[in-house]
């Protein structure tokens, strides 16, 4: 049976470096500030970000790989016979999955199985893990691509953001358009649909009350107790961070848990402040 590599994108959040040493590939997208451009995750993250989001004059932009930085991974990875599983930012949010696309096609005679996780950020993060683990048990890769799709489908993912202004420049708010004007002190509530677009769930007045509905959101969909793996992000918001944990872990049994910072690309979107769960829940 071939050896299976997985393969992701750098929107998932995790530090490139940490998944290159279990053997996972990332191709970076780029983020732009007017004629300075980075590499996401590997040139650009964190407080130097976050940094620069804040003080910059120019409004960053993001883009997807080229199909031709895919094919040069796909192709190293494929060479010595082995197949690839790769899962990639949602498909309604970046043209990611589509470059990938291209690069399969290119390299048809190659056993490259490509996932639009319909997910962002750790939400994919965590299917990435959990595809790196079945990789490790020797599972084929057409039964981890297929197993990853139904996972992804099943994935709670539920966010805040301090306001919507980084979303509408970007155009990545979606269905959540009428929440668009002043909201005086409202903090939307977001969630992201089926198909990994992003969509308004509700608000709530001042911040202090964002972290409980996003624990009773979740809940709504997976009971409280309920044995799950979960992944937590924040954007440059460690002291909101600690209480959301505190507040998600306590309301599940948590059997695998990661956490991470919100990174350039999806931190475009969604500017600093904003916080994230994504919760799988276990069969």
């Amino acid at each position: 049976m071939p050896k299976v590599k997985v393969v992701t994108d750098s929107a998932q959040d995790f530090a490139p470096e940490l998944l290159l040493s279990k053997g996972i590939r990332v191709v970076p997208l780029r983020v732009h500030f007017g004629e300075e451009s980075f590499l996401d995750g590997f040139e650009l993250r964190g407080k130097a970000f976050y940094d620069k989001l804040r003080h910059s004059p120019d409004h960053p932009s993001t883009s997807q790989p080229s199909p031709a930085a895919f094919q040069e991974v796909f192709d190293e990875e494929t060479r010595d016979g082995s197949e690839v599983v790769c899962v990639t930012l949602s498909s309604a949010l970046s043209g990611t999955f589509q470059s990938a696309n291209i690069a399969k096609a290119e390299l048809s005679d190659r056993g490259i199985f490509l996932v639009d996780s319909k997910q962002a950020s750790a939400g994919y993060g965590l299917l990435v893990w959990a595809a790196h683990e079945m990789a490790e048990e020797g599972r084929p890769a057409s039964y981890i691509a297929s197993e990853i799709e139904r996972m992804s489908t099943e994935m709670v993912t539920i966010f805040s953001v301090d306001t919507l202004d980084y979303l509408a420049r970007n155009g990545r708010i979606g269905k959540a358009q009428h929440f668009l004007g002043s909201l005086l002190n409202m903090k939307p509530i977001l969630a992201l649909d089926k198909e990994g677009y992003v969509t308004a769930v509700d608000r709530v007045r001042g911040r202090g009350k964002v972290i409980p509905r996003i624990v009773e959101l979740v809940s709504e969909k997976i009971p409280r107790g309920s044995r799950v793996d979960m992944a937590l992000v924040h954007a440059d918001s460690p002291e909101e961070f600690v209480k959301f944990k505190d507040a998600m872990s306590g309301a599940f049994k948590i059997r695998k848990y990661y956490e991470t910072e919100i990174g350039a690309v999806i931190g475009t979107h969604t500017g600093p402040g904003a916080l994230a769960a994504f919760v799988l829940p276990v069969r």
